[in-house]
């Protein structure tokens, strides 16, 4: 008995869910293609969707009868065509209707007879829907009503007895619309919330000022001027404005009679100072006055506001702020990006210690000062400070008293260089951004401790060489040094950092530091596999995409044992360029270069004897000119015939009988590694040979074809000769 109960209940509960996965209503069949999705939040509560209906009509039809007359309905039509909603009427459906929207319909017009009996509806939207004005009519059949959304619906004016009829009206939206002209008393007294943003209001003409209930209000994006004295007298519950994007030249003073204000946005308008209208709002927790003509700030304009957590004073043309935020001890949040600082002192916010977050970004500011020296404890506890896009040259160790920083970026400025004060007890910094500066080095930064950085962006500066930079870096896992000029690196830069995982499943685990070299000319180095493998004996990968020169444009010079790649030396000469293979006296013994006289390339080993030439004459013939030519026509010397041994031995040349005879004695040297001697780049010098074997082989074919062509002269002259002979009898 009970397994059958059980089978029947999961029967029914498969086949409410239905195909969707969704919980449905008991009719959803029935109502198709309405759906009825049942609201967790109201279970006792029938929620009906019908979309691109052709007509009222047929909404009625596949919703009447399936419902009692007691039970509870919020009814949603979108997108559908109700041009005869003149004719038919909502309780044709035979439920409770408690919610009517009427969203992104044509609705022709709205009779009165078709929402007969609606008494119990309490929400009603006709946003999106083109109405033209307020249904005024229409409220005497939904007296109960508590919230109306028109917005969106082409309004044009708010008349004195457009809501009369709503005595219980609490919430109103009218945002979007086409609002120029709103009516002394035309807004019902009781109202809590009203949303008039986005219309072209001017004047409130006292129509709010006596909303004592109201909780909060949108203004926004309207034609405001000014708003004092169009604010209600009074209102205690008071919590929230918004007025952003008007025209207002000052701050309304009624703002401090407001004791609940909480949240105040006066962005993207003409303020040019605070004149102290905010000093008394003492429970004001998130202030916005982004956007405006803010040039001055004073002592007292905060002076109350203890309270305070978020302040956003972006794009103005503030100069300093002279001590304003002494007063808000709960700020957690400053952001002064787009001002015109040329100075920050960290005593500015000393006291603060619940602000978090800083970004003084797209300012003037080419001077940093520290906290007094006199105070033993600066309570400053940023975590996240933005100085990007400002004029720094140098830091002046002003950051080095930020001991819980977590995140510092400095990128787009005019630093120098950093020195080992700088960045002193930042104990807690996982990301440092010094891209798109001028420095040269970071040398001074393995003088520098960062326990727990793990990401370094140095993008787009001066480097060259990267030496023991990383050595104040234990557990960096990131470093990002693109577009920079490095051309060598030290091989001890990582043997003191191991990047450690500190976040996610993988926290406290060791992985492999990632260094990003694109667009530096060390990964142009014929070294670049072994500085690679270098690098992945101490868990680093290099990794990046560079274009680079043909070789030989690319420079080569001698370098230390320390470092791989190539060291910039400026007083090395240019390397020697190997001689045309079909040169005029190729083998000049005042060509023939002394061991001391050689230049040594990255990463190269000498391991076969063989003479080394300098630059030929410059009348010299090119082996191209001569391969232009027929061999029985060519007037210069004779050939010269090159041999090349296998497995990269000696080349031995041997030079026809026109030519003459020189005697060079090339030098042996032992086979060593990085050597002191310096010889040819071996992928240059390769490219020659190869070049060279060519050519041999092209005059191997012409030399046969003209043996050839020879021996069958030879032939044919032998046989006319046979020919002619006389035989003595």
């Amino acid at each position: 008995m009970n397994k059958a109960v059980m089978r029947l209940s999961l029967t029914l509960m498969v086949t409410a869910i239905g195909a969707s996965g969704a919980i449905k209503c008991h009719v959803w069949r029935e109502i198709l293609p309405c759906e009825c999705p049942v609201s967790v939040s109201h279970p006792r509560t029938t929620s009906i969707t019908c979309k691109q209906m052709p007509s009222f009509g047929q909404v009625i039809e596949v919703l009447r009868g399936r419902f009692s007359p007691h039970e509870r309905i919020n009814l949603r039509l979108e997108w559908s065509n109700l041009h005869d909603l003149q004719y038919r009427q909502f309780r044709e459906i035979n439920g409770t209707i408690e919610s009517i929207k009427l969203n992104h319909d044509f609705v022709g017009f709205l009779a009165d007879n078709a929402f007969l009996g609606m008494t119990k509806v309490t929400y009603v939207s006709f946003a999106d829907t083109a109405i033209d004005a307020v249904p005024g009519h229409l409220w005497k059949y939904m007296p109960n009503i508590q919230t109306a959304d028109l917005g969106r619906a082409k309004i044009k004016d708010i008349l004195t007895d457009s809501f009369e009829d709503l005595q219980n009206l609490r919430n109103l939206v009218l945002s979007g619309n086409l609002i120029a002209r709103i009516d002394k008393n035309s807004i019902p007294a009781q109202i809590e919330r009203l949303h008039l943003g986005r219309n072209k209001i001017y004047n409130l003409n006292n129509t709010i000022t006596g909303l004592r209930n109201l909780r909060w209000i949108f203004l926004n994006t309207n034609e405001f001027e000014d708003l004092e004295g169009q604010l209600p007298y009074e209102a205690p519950n008071l919590n929230m404005i918004h007025a952003s994007q008007n025209r207002l030249k000052s701050i309304p003073h009624q703002l401090s009679d407001y004791p609940r204000l909480e949240n105040l946005f006066l962005s993207q308008n003409e303020i040019t100072s605070l004149d102290g209208a905010l000093a008394g709002c003492r429970e004001l927790q998130r202030l916005e006055l982004k956007s405006n003509l803010i040039h001055t700030l004073t002592a007292n304009d905060f002076l109350q506001c203890e309270l305070l957590d978020t302040l956003e004073l972006a794009n103005n043309q503030i100069t300093s702020l002279n001590n304003s935020l002494i007063p808000l001890k709960r700020l957690t949040n400053l952001k002064m990006e787009y001002n015109q600082l040329t100075e920050f002192s960290f005593s500015e916010i000393v006291g603060l210690e619940r602000l978090i977050t800083l970004d003084l970004s797209y300012n003037q500011i080419s001077k940093l000062v520290g906290p007094a020296s006199n105070l033993v404890e600066p309570n400053i506890r940023l975590t996240d400070l933005n100085l990007e896009h400002n004029s720094l040259e140098v830091l002046n160790a002003a950051l080095s008293g930020l001991s819980e920083l977590l995140r510092l970026k400095l990128a787009y400025n005019k630093l120098k260089r950093i020195s080992p004060d700088d960045f002193i007890n930042l104990d807690q910094l996982r990301l440092l951004d010094i891209s798109h500066n001028q420095l040269k080095t970071l040398e001074e930064m393995s003088q520098t401790y960062l326990p727990r950085l793990v990401e370094l962006n140095a993008t787009h500066n001066h480097l060259t060489i990267l030496d023991r930079d990383f050595h104040g870096l234990p557990v960096l896992c990131d470093a990002d040094l693109s577009s920079n000029q490095i051309s060598a690196i030290g091989r001890e830069l990582v043997t003191k950092t191991r990047c450690k995982i500190e976040h996610g499943v993988h926290d406290g685990t060791w992985g492999t530091l990632k260094v990003v070299l694109t667009d530096n000319p060390i990964l142009c180095d014929a070294a670049l596999p072994e500085i690679t493998a270098e690098m992945e004996t101490y868990h680093t990968k290099v990794t990046g995409v560079s274009y680079c020169p043909p070789l030989n444009e690319q420079p080569t010079t001698a370098k230390a044992n320390a470092y791989l790649g190539f060291l910039p030396d400026p007083t090395v000469p240019s390397v020697p360029v190997i001689p045309p293979l079909y040169a005029k006296s190729a083998y000049d013994s005042s060509l023939i270069l002394t061991k001391t006289e050689r230049l040594e390339t990255p990463n190269q080993i000498e391991t076969k004897p063989y003479p080394v030439l300098r630059d030929s004459p410059a009348d010299q013939k090119r082996a191209d000119q001569f391969q232009n030519q027929h061999v029985d026509n060519y007037e210069g010397r004779q050939a010269e015939v090159i041999q090349q041994t296998l497995n990269d031995q000696p080349i031995a040349i041997t030079l026809h009988k026109s030519a003459p005879s020189y005697n060079v004695t090339p030098e042996v040297v032992d086979p060593k590694v990085n050597i002191s001697t310096t010889i040819f780049d071996p992928i240059t010098q390769g490219q020659v040979i190869n070049k060279l074997a060519s050519e041999i082989e092209e005059l191997k074919i012409r030399i046969e074809e003209i043996s050839a062509q020879n021996e069958r002269f030879f032939n044919k002259t032998m046989l006319e000769q046979s020919n002619l002979t006389v035989k003595v009898p």
